[in-house]
C-alpha cells in the first residue's frame, strides 16, 4: 500500500501543471516582434512606447538619438512606405532584467529594394514590461 501512495504521489508531482513563464529567448522575440508590427503599421506612438525614458539610440545615421523624443526624431525623418523584416537573432540574459538582443532585418524600400541590416537591442524590464534602452542599426557590410 505504502508504494501505491508513494508512486500516484509521484506522478501527481510529474504532472502538476505550473504556470508557463518565457524565457529570454521568447522575451526578447516579443519586443522584436512588437517593434517590427509597430514599425510596419507605422504607429510612431506604439513604436516610441517600446523604448525608455532615457534610450540610446543608433540609426542608420551617424547621430546618436537620446530619450523618446530622441527616437521620435529619427523614426520622423525616414521616407514613408519602408518595411522591415525580422531575421534570426541570438540573445543574452545578463542578468533577469536585462537581455541582450543581436541579429538581422530585412529593410524594404517603397520600390522594392530589400537591404540587409543588423541590429542589437538592449532590452531592460521596468515595472513588468521590456523595453528597449539601447538600439543599434547599422547596414550590413558587403564583404
Amino acid at each position: 500500500m505504502r508504494g501505491l501512495v508513494a508512486f500516484f504521489a509521484l506522478l501527481t508531482a510529474l504532472f502538476a501543471v505550473a504556470p508557463a513563464t518565457a524565457g529570454p529567448l521568447e522575451d526578447a522575440a516579443g519586443v522584436r516582434s512588437q517593434w517590427e508590427q509597430d514599425f510596419n503599421a507605422w504607429d510612431l506612438d506604439k513604436l516610441v512606447a517600446l523604448y525608455t525614458k532615457d534610450a540610446l539610440f543608433y540609426g542608420s545615421t551617424a547621430a546618436l538619438f537620446r530619450g523618446q523624443d530622441g527616437v521620435r526624431a529619427y523614426f520622423s525623418r525616414l521616407p514613408p512606405g519602408l518595411k522591415v523584416q525580422m531575421g534570426e537573432q541570438s540573445v543574452v540574459a545578463v542578468e533577469p532584467n536585462v537581455l541582450l538582443s543581436s541579429g538581422l532585418f530585412q529593410l524594404t524600400t517603397k520600390d522594392g529594394a530589400v537591404v540587409p541590416f543588423r541590429l542589437t537591442l538592449a532590452l531592460v524590464k521596468v515595472d513588468d514590461q521590456w523595453l528597449i534602452a539601447q538600439h543599434h542599426g547599422s547596414l550590413v557590410p558587403k564583404n
